[in-house]
């Protein structure tokens, strides 16, 4: 997946430095391997039964990169919590995410841990 350049916002693939600017990309490579990790994380504890904990990976990778993936893990581990209102929230960002453009509505409010 392609990261823009936040200097001149030219697409780079797998590059520390932006091709066009020169711009160092190495720590939008680490906030976005960081999101990437809290939602393979937060898919595996949402398969073990773990919602509240799924939900908090999903809310740290939706705050590190604002992704449709994190939303609809969001989505879902509201979903195994009984939290319907959060649910819909949650489904709604990940629609606007899939439409190209920023998510339509913020994040839930913060979440509270679940019961283990």
């Amino acid at each position: 997946m392609a990261l823009n350049c936040p200097a001149c916002r030219r697409p780079n693939e797998n590059s520390d430095t932006c091709a066009r600017c020169g711009a160092d990309l190495t720590a939008l490579q680490r906030v976005r391997a960081a999101a990437q990790a809290q939602l393979a994380r937060g898919r595996r504890l949402l398969q073990q039964g773990r919602g509240g904990e799924a939900l908090g990976c999903a809310t740290l990778s939706w705050r590190l990169k604002k992704s449709p993936a994190a939303a609809r893990l969001a989505f879902l581990a509201s979903l195994q919590l009984g939290r319907f209102d959060q649910a819909r929230r949650w489904y709604a960002a990940a629609a606007g995410g899939e439409q190209g453009g920023r998510p339509a509505n913020p994040p839930p409010a913060p979440i509270q841990p679940g019961p283990p």
